[in-house]
């Protein structure tokens, strides 16, 4: 059976778009049969005074036509009235479902009672404190000039659940700290590089690297994935102190002591991995340079004449060994044990 509210008939629904989300449902708002308005019927020969049967005179007949006009255009306009405010209350309610905000549909209907237009609704329920709590970094994000709309800052939500649980970082790592990661700017392409230098240093790392990290920068181990997401540090600065404690490890490992210092020049030389690995096994086999009388030479020059080809380290090393072959001249056993200069090559240029 057919309803009708403030005499408007109210029989189906209608799909509509929804902007960014899933169909919303409306009602079609159907007005009733307008009453007819009273019609003149042919006029009595012996009564000047009236027109038809229906006992009303002429002027009194245009009248009841007049106000079954206006009664008609006032039902349409209500019609009108009512069927865009169901409209913009049903796009709005649903739109903000989807942000996690149907707390605010009493406030939508009220505003859209008062006939504001979806877009302003939406401007003044961004001013609510459900609104602010959702959305935290966006006020911040507004004072520095930067837009981000709702869906992207729900992508970014979804992005860092997603890179928490593909590197096995501690659930809310990631996703607890979006706030402090959009208000700091760090983009969702940085988030991923910094997930996946976190990952390496803190996870992937063997026990050696990551007490270099400890020892180099004082970072806990425990801390390493919390340090290399902090968005208070900037991305290159973190490769640097991962890269420099690699080295640094490989130097360990070779049974050479190098110190922060030098491990960073290394690193802004240009030495990787593997050229540390290289090129501190040839230290370690020069380390008798360091030893004995006459001519000797530093750890450091022997790093420096290794790695950068350092021209005056490289003459102490030749030296060095010109002095140690003429020592054991005959016996042969160290020279032909051990690497001469013309062994030595930079690891940064291989």
């Amino acid at each position: 059976m057919a309803q009708y509210m403030m005499g408007i008939r109210v029989p189906d629904v209608q799909q509509v778009s929804v902007p960014g989300g899933s169909p919303a449902y409306i009602p079609v708002w159907t007005p009733p049969p307008a009453t007819p308005a009273p019609t003149a019927t042919p006029a009595s020969t012996n009564d000047n005074s009236s027109t038809g049967d229906t006992g009303l005179s002429q002027a009194e007949l245009d009248a009841a036509n007049n106000k079954a006009a206006m009664d008609r255009q006032l039902q349409q306009q209500q019609y009108e009235r009512e069927t865009r405010r169901r409209a913009v209350t049903d796009t709005v309610k649903a739109l903000f479902s989807q942000y996690g905000l149907a707390s605010l549909a009493d406030k939508i209907t009220e505003y859209a009672t008062l006939d504001y237009s979806a877009d302003a609704i939406a401007i003044m329920l961004r001013q609510t404190p459900e609104y602010k709590q959702r959305f935290p970094a966006m006020e911040a994000l507004s004072a520095k000039g930067r837009a981000l709309s709702e869906a992207e800052y729900i992508d970014y939500e979804r992005t860092a659940a997603q890179l928490e649980q593909r590197y096995g970082f501690p659930t809310g790592l990631l996703s607890n700290s979006v706030t402090d990661l959009l208000t700091n700017e760090v983009s969702a392409a940085e988030l991923n590089d910094r997930a996946i230098l976190s990952s390496a240093a803190s996870i992937e790392a063997p026990e050696d690297v990551r007490t270099q990290m400890r020892d180099y920068y004082g970072i806990d181990q425990g801390g390493l994935a919390a340090y290399f997401l902090d968005p208070d540090k900037a991305v290159p600065l973190l490769e640097k102190q991962y890269a420099s404690s690699l080295i640094g490890t490989e130097a360990l490992r070779q049974g050479v002591g190098i110190d922060v210092t030098g491990a960073e020049d290394l690193q802004g030389f240009g030495v990787t991995q593997d050229q540390a690995r290289q090129g501190f096994g040839q230290v370690a086999s020069m380390g008798a340079f360091s030893q004995g009388r006459g001519d000797v030479v530093s750890q450091q020059q022997l790093i420096s004449g290794t790695f950068q080809q350092n021209e005056e380290s490289l003459k102490a090393i030749e030296r060095a060994q010109k002095a140690r072959t003429g020592r054991f001249q005959g016996g042969g056993s160290y020279a032909s044990s051990q690497q001469g200069v013309g062994g030595l090559g930079s690891a940064a240029t291989r």
